[in-house]
């Protein structure tokens, strides 16, 4: 059994154990342990979802290899089904890697005009404006805590706080 299957099934089972939790009234007399275990299902429920999708698709395979043997018109789905099987194997294999430790930390974002006069600072104040809307759109909360406007009404320089209630702003502008 190797490291990887081991870890899927890990989740799996704290997966079940975390719905079979929440789903026991006792729970949820203990707000913060409710919210705690409410959290961790949410961020499991997105690998268990892709790893029975990863195993769906692995079925499939099978049966279609199995029937391409004697119908051919199965042999061009087997083709499609690898392709298939290897992106979702990807993407749970993206899941699983390890995250920063201060993916959910909030941040301060500050944007700079630098080399190029009044159409730097428009430009600047463009950026920034993009980040705030971006941030707005995922249900963050932005504050300007400092700005220096040019003239022409763009930002020599702004300085911004982003904070999430769970969703982690550190980890967004590495797309």
């Amino acid at each position: 059994m190797t490291q990887s299957v081991q870890a899927i099934d890990a989740l799996l089972a704290e997966h079940a154990d975390l719905e079979r939790r929440l789903a026991d009234p006792e729970l949820h007399t203990n707000p913060a342990a409710a919210r705690k275990a409410g959290r961790r299902f949410a961020q499991l429920a997105p690998i268990v979802a892709a790893y029975r999708k990863l195993e769906s698709a692995r079925g499939d395979l099978e049966t279609a290899r199995e029937l391409a043997t004697s119908d051919e018109s199965f042999a061009a789905e087997v083709a499609e089904l690898e392709t298939r099987v290897a992106e979702l194997d990807t993407q749970l294999t993206d899941m699983l890697a390890p995250r920063d430790p201060h993916d959910p930390d909030d941040i301060v974002l500050e944007v700079k005009s630098g080399e190029g006069g009044e159409e730097s600072a428009l430009f600047a104040a463009d950026l920034a404006r993009m980040y705030i809307r971006y941030a707005e759109r995922r249900g963050w909360t932005v504050t300007v805590l400092d700005e220096t406007t040019s003239d022409l009404g763009g930002y020599k320089d702004a300085t911004l706080s982003i904070a999430s209630k769970g969703d982690s702003p550190e980890g967004f502008g590495r797309g």
